[in-house]
């Protein structure tokens, strides 16, 4: 009796993953692939070069300034030359602050002009999902998985790009 339950049990189970249904995807192809991406795009190496312009004009700043007290400090008078290398240390520390802000606003300008793209990629996700009769869909882009195996997965990128409108 206990075999036969044992053996009803591991047909059973084999039958329902033998039923599952999973698709997989290339989200960063989907997004790249939006027609808008290229604009969001742009928009972001603008934004990234006016800030690289100004790291670039406060490093030269600052590398004159550290020259300069590196010349002059041998005529200062001790609390002179304290001053100015205290003046250095800031603008320094003011410097490496700017940059550290630049990498915080880049990625949050990032993340809010990239959002929407997302969200449509995520509705399109879904839409062939629930259409398709996936259980659910993979992302390959992180190499997350070990390997798809292709009798039981499908790749429905061009399923979903078909969804997004774009060929």
């Amino acid at each position: 009796m206990k075999r036969i339950l044992l053996f009803l049990l591991t047909f059973v189970s084999v039958a329902a993953i033998a039923q599952t249904q999973f698709g997989y995807v290339s989200y960063i192809e989907l997004v790249r692939s939006l027609p808008e991406y290229n604009l969001v795009k742009s928009h972001l190496d603008e934004l990234q070069v006016k800030y690289e312009a100004e790291i670039e004009r406060s490093d030269r700043e600052f590398n004159q300034k550290y020259a300069d007290f590196i010349e002059e400090q041998s005529q200062f008078p001790d609390n002179i030359r304290i001053k100015r290398h205290k003046e250095l240390q800031e603008l320094m520390e003011k410097t490496i602050a700017f940059k550290d802000d630049v990498q915080r606003i880049m990625r949050e300008a990032r993340g809010e002009m990239m959002k929407p793209l997302y969200e449509k990629v995520n509705e399109a996700v879904m839409t062939v999902c629930t259409a398709g009769g996936y259980h659910y869909i993979l992302n390959t882009d992180e190499c997350a998985y070990i390997a798809i195996n292709p009798q039981f997965g499908e790749d429905v990128t061009e399923q979903v790009k078909k969804e997004l409108g774009i060929d």
